[in-house]
């Protein structure tokens, strides 16, 4: 098993759990010092240079009193280096650096010593030291085990208090499984706060016993556990949508296999994160852009609508305006304008003003930079249609349309274009028969 510690002696970083190889696993901010000093046993952290980052109290304690001459490295300096060779320590304190650094070395991924005895009257003891990830590299956990001390009964999980610490306070649903009928032994708090039932109907259970009336997904389940153990490698499902008592969850699952010494699979380490309102809020989000995209698209058919180009004779086009004209319809009105005069080869644009109730000076100096503008292209713009309150705020307000022409209205326009082409509307009677 290794253990993954990030940042220079102050927390415990990405993957705070058992695993092996590289993977996908949760990140937990927490204290290393407050867990080690929750621990049972006298326990050190040593990162990958062999500096002691640091002790709990019960190793200190035994260290002053001199009651464990097999320790390798004194704590009268900070950080203490282990010594770059064995001559000068005790037999027992040899082994306990010489398994130290076959865990740093990456020769093992645990150790375990067992001391004959220490000091005169001083009880036997036993050294465990296991893989650690400081600062990015290899580290090591020590963990000073008194055999009096009570250990874990047949049948859990080899997890220091150090470890469960963790698993109940990581932010994920954690599990640990046998790998023979694949049931879960040890699990933590999250899962109930998540899914909505106790701990209690879990514990001892397979995927069988939980989907029962569910068998494909038990099938399923079940497969992906056994795949992980015999491959030996994290499996990663980023989503998978799993009916639970407390309704429909969308999940992101971590599986990891754990090995011992021997690199020999014993348990199934699984993790669950809860992604249902992560999911949720992404679909939002995803239907939200949706409909700005629809309102868009209308709002572009809208505007192409607003500022419509209508040829009425060869040459001559209208373009009537309705509402209020700003910034961005005078914009489009200039670019269509433009273009229409281009598509038809239009001599005269008549533009038709009698829908607009306000025509005040900016909207005046869009006419006449459109009027410019059709210019540069041979057009000539007629404006027409201006009702009465147009005209009296036109005056009032002192705004000159400059040389931009007009007419009454769009008929009297009609007929000025016309003219301009040598041609007129005449008008036939019908002959009584």
């Amino acid at each position: 098993m290794t253990l993954d510690l990030d940042g220079p002696g102050s927390h415990v970083g990405a993957g705070p759990l058992p695993h092996v190889g590289a993977g996908p696993l949760p990140h937990v901010g927490v204290d290393p010092l407050p867990l080690l000093c929750a621990l049972p046993v006298a326990a050190a952290v040593f990162d990958a240079k062999g500096a002691l980052r640091c002790a709990n109290p019960r190793l200190e304690q035994i260290l002053a009193e001199g009651a464990f001459p097999a320790w390798p490295v004194s704590l009268a300096h900070t950080p203490a280096v282990l010594p770059a060779s064995p001559e000068g320590l005790a037999g027992e304190a040899q082994e306990v650096l010489a398994g130290i650094r076959a865990v740093l070395e990456g020769e093992r991924e645990q150790a375990g010593i067992a001391l004959r005895g220490g000091a005169p009257g001083a009880p036997s003891c036993e050294i465990s030291v296991t893989q650690l990830r400081v600062d990015g590299a290899r580290g090591a956990l020590v963990c000073v085990h008194d055999p009096a001390a009570p250990r874990s009964t047949p049948g859990t999980v080899p997890i220091e208090s150090f470890l469960d610490t963790i698993i109940e306070h990581v932010p994920v649903s954690v599990f640990i499984k046998e790998v023979t009928e694949f049931r879960v032994v040890r699990m933590n708090g999250h899962y109930e706060k998540v899914f909505g039932a106790p701990r209690s109907g879990v514990l001892g259970k397979n995927v069988f016993d939980l989907f029962p009336h569910r068998l494909e997904e038990a099938r399923w389940l079940d497969r992906m556990d056994r795949d992980v153990i015999e491959k030996g490698e994290i499996v990663d499902v980023p989503e998978t949508r799993i009916a639970t008592p407390a309704g429909e969850r969308w999940l992101h699952m971590v599986k990891v296999p754990l090995k011992d010494e021997h690199g020999v699979c014993r348990y199934l380490l699984v993790m669950i994160e809860d992604i249902t309102e992560k999911k949720r809020a992404n679909e939002a989000v995803q239907k939200e852009l949706a409909w700005f995209a629809t309102q868009r698209k209308l709002l572009d058919v809208i505007q192409e609508l607003s500022t419509p180009v209508i040829p009425v004779h060869e040459g001559i086009l209208v373009v009537p305006l309705v509402g209020t004209i700003d910034s961005a319809r005078g914009a489009q009105l200039l670019e269509t304008l433009l273009q229409g005069i281009e598509r038809h080869r239009a001599e005269t644009v008549l533009i038709d003003i009698t829908g607009v109730p306000v025509l005040d000076a900016d909207v005046a100096a869009r006419l006449l930079q459109a009027t410019r503008a059709a210019a540069l292209l041979g057009a000539t713009c007629v404006l027409v249609g201006a009702s009465p309150d147009v005209a009296q705020t036109l005056v009032a307000q002192g705004i000159e349309l400059g040389n931009l022409l007009t007419q009454r209205d769009l008929q009297a326009g009609i007929r000025y274009a016309l003219a301009r082409q040598g041609t007129a509307i005449v008008e036939r009677r019908r002959e009584r028969r």
